[in-house]
């Protein structure tokens, strides 16, 4: 009978294995059975450390592979930001067309002119192709040009040319004043700043401002603007000049700031009123000190003065205008009192009213001139016709008009056509 110590003894080991019959077992048996449980037990601990340093090994990968990502993810967004600092260089660069603009303006014309006496002309001719180029560097800086071609055709022996007819840098000192210096048309008359063909009535432009001004007319100089809050405005120029030649005429005295002498230039001051809505009041003066430009030409200094009224107010459907201009030079010729004194004028009524075709405008235009071309000329012209805006900036035009010489030479009337355009 075992005694009552091994009993114990087993009983314990029992408790232990969690086996209710232990108690009959011998301790030799439980040994044997208990080492069982621990090789049982340390395979599966085996397992556990196996699965263990697998897991490890996994974590590690994951972690090899997060820090390669993460080093991916840094190199694309230093990439991304690369590219977007290139594509804003590239914009800063290359955005120079949103600041540059491009227009321009046409007109074709037909005459059809009776000569007392039985002469006659019939002449069309695309009158001027007219290209402008401006671009803004800054809100404050810009660039200004006017590129025409004159009768479709240049070259030797054709009857057009290439003119360059502005060219300039413009900056806005203040809000109220700026500064120009290039190619400057002057600021003298009502058509020679603004002659685009939707601007003004009759195919051809007027005597008075082609003889006298002459429009249109454009110098190489700098030049500065004011304009005030009470309808005052202010233009100061200084500027080439004309050179006259034995002619002694004012138009054929543009040298176009093509290798153009000078020797001695001008000055030109201009003041301006538009307080009034629909009034425009202008008067300008120009001087030139020889009008020779030290030539054998016997010419000395010139004043060209000109004054010009305005204006426009609501009448029934449309709109009456009226124009008056007068402009005269007086130029020192000691020999020549006809040439000496060069003036003409002119007044325009015109009415323009809407229609469901485009606005239509009815013009009178009377013009008295006195001018020198190798010899003294004085004419009254007398036109009116229509303009027909097919658009604001497309017209189409007629007119008829006479030409009396108070010479005596041959008079000449007749009618034109004609057709422009701006944009």
């Amino acid at each position: 009978m075992p005694s009552p110590k091994k009993t114990l003894l087993a009983i314990a080991v029992s408790s232990i294995l969690g086996t209710t019959s232990a108690a009959a077992m011998t301790v030799d048996d439980l040994a044997s059975q208990f080492e069982a449980y621990k090789k049982q037990q340390e395979i599966e601990l085996s397992k556990i450390r196996q699965e263990n340093a697998t897991l490890k090994a996994e974590n590690q990968s994951l972690r090899t592979q997060f820090e390669e990502t993460r080093k991916q993810v840094e190199n694309n967004a230093v990439a991304v930001e690369t590219v977007s600092d290139s594509y804003d260089t590239v914009q800063q660069k290359d955005g120079w067309w949103e600041r540059t603009s491009i227009g321009g303006y046409g007109e074709l014309h037909y005459n059809n002119r009776q000569i007392e006496g039985g002469d006659s002309k019939q002449v069309i001719d695309f009158h001027r192709f007219v290209l402008f180029f401006g671009h803004e560097f800054t809100d404050q800086l810009r660039f200004y040009s006017e590129l025409e071609l004159e009768h479709a055709l240049s070259g030797d022996g054709k009857e057009g040319e290439v003119e360059l007819e502005q060219a300039y840098i413009e900056y806005d000192v203040t809000d109220w004043a700026s500064a120009k210096a290039g190619i400057l048309l002057m600021p003298v008359g009502i058509i020679n700043e603004t002659h685009e063909p939707p601007t003004f009535y009759g195919v051809e432009r007027n005597q008075v401002e082609s003889r006298i001004i002459p429009s249109t007319w454009w110098e190489g100089g700098i030049a500065a603007d004011a304009h005030f809050d009470n309808g005052i405005s202010v233009d100061l120029a200084v500027t080439s000049g004309l050179k006259l030649d034995d002619s002694l005429s004012i138009r054929s005295g543009r040298g176009k700031v093509s290798k153009q002498q000078a020797t001695d230039g001008a000055i030109a001051a201009r003041v301006k009123y538009t307080g009034v809505p629909g009034l425009e009041l202008a008067s300008t003066v120009i001087y030139e000190t020889d009008m020779a430009q030290s030539t054998n030409v016997d010419v000395g200094s010139g004043t060209l003065f000109e004054a010009h009224a305005i204006y426009s107010h609501a009448l029934g459907p449309g709109t009456f205008t009226g124009k008056a201009l007068y402009s005269r030079w007086d130029i020192n010729v000691h020999n020549n009192h006809d040439a000496s004194n060069q003036y003409g004028w002119y007044l325009e009524p015109s009415y323009r009213f809407p229609t469901s075709m485009g606005d239509l405008g009815i013009y009178g235009r009377y013009q008295s001139l006195a001018y020198f071309n190798k010899t003294a000329i004085r004419q009254d012209i007398w036109e009116t016709g229509v303009n027909w805006w097919l658009h604001e900036n497309v017209v189409l035009k007629g007119n008829y008009i006479y030409f009396h010489n108070q010479d005596g030479s041959a008079n000449e009337s007749g009618f034109d056509l004609g057709i422009g355009y701006q944009f």
